[in-house]
């Protein structure tokens, strides 16, 4: 069985993809897909990735997550592709000799000519859904069937849709009431009600996230790290809370984030500078950091009424 990899490498709030339009005898001629190929002799699948991308676009990877697998079906023809996302690269974007690269708004991904197919686990990626196996046979350009972890997908398969009546807006749950802050207390500081009215509400506590207890020790940023007052490294739960919190906002379709002022994790603009002394520096908390990087606006929670405007 033929072995490839694919990719989807987004920037913001647009998606990288490949117009196949300069190939001759090219079975994906003039349809838009990410960026990937072929296994070469004794590559595993990150090692493909990494080479493909590098090879077509000029972008070297720095992170990525491997989201599912994909078996291809057509006529005698197998193909297992290994499907990757990816978020950060460095270098400089270079012309493909396959086609034309060009940086797509996710809003507009699914005007282009795609697979049938490709629809599927394009919706499967956006909704950040769990690492899946995604069976897909063809007759041709025509799409026969549709496995999803062992189970058919019928002919009208869709993933519910995020709800439109109201943008979501990613909040600190303490600024709501919720009991989350590191002594046990909330900070309800923002007018609930009046953000409802405008906002569908996610509500989101990076530090329990990441699996930290409440109440728990004081935490600051000291550099690219956070301790506590005793000195112990909290670092790795802070960094998963705040991908927890990407994860939710993604999911949700959250574009806004309005989060708790100082805080090691959710402070915006400046933190506290890990002396414990109530001294103030520039800064970003570790997720409010993050979710700047995917593109969220984030607002303090001294900004919440700028958010009704």
């Amino acid at each position: 069985m033929l072995q490839t990899t694919l990719c989807y490498i987004r920037q913001e709030d647009c998606c990288l993809m490949l117009h196949r339009v300069k190939k001759k005898n090219d079975i994906n001629h003039d349809k838009w897909i990410g960026i990937g190929g072929k296994f070469e002799p004794r590559e595993s699948p990150e090692d493909c990735l990494l080479r493909e991308v590098q090879e077509e676009t000029g972008l070297h990877l720095t992170r990525w997550r491997y989201r599912g697998i994909v078996t291809f079906l057509s006529g005698d023809d197998e193909e297992q592709m290994h499907l990757y996302t990816a978020d950060r690269f460095e270098g400089t974007l270079k012309d493909c000799d396959e086609g034309d690269l060009q940086w797509v708004p996710m809003s507009r991904l699914y005007d282009l000519t795609l697979w049938e197919g490709d629809r599927i686990f394009l919706r499967l990626l956006q909704r950040e859904e769990p690492f899946f196996s995604l069976k897909l046979v063809y007759e041709g350009d025509r799409l026969t069937e549709a496995v999803l972890n062992g189970t058919a997908l019928p002919a009208d398969w869709e993933l519910p849709p995020v709800r439109q009546d109201k943008e979501p807006l990613l909040i600190s749950a303490c600024l709501l009431g919720t009991a989350c802050r590191y002594d046990g207390q909330s900070c309800a500081k923002v007018d609930a009600a009046l953000l409802r009215q405008k906002y569908e509400l996610i509500p989101i506590c990076p530090e329990q996230l990441g699996g930290l207890p409440t109440p728990r020790p004081p935490a600051e940023r000291q550099g690219d790290r956070v301790r506590t007052r005793q000195g112990q490294d909290v670092t790795k739960a802070y960094e998963t809370g705040a991908e927890e919190a990407l994860r939710l906002a993604r999911i949700m379709g959250c574009r806004k984030a309005l989060l708790k002022e100082k805080s090691p994790s959710c402070g915006r603009g400046f933190v506290y500078d890990g002396t414990f002394t109530g001294t103030l520096t520039a800064g970003d908390g570790v997720t409010a950091a993050l979710l700047k990087q995917e593109g969220l606006l984030v607002f303090g929670e001294s900004q919440w009424e700028a958010l009704l405007k």
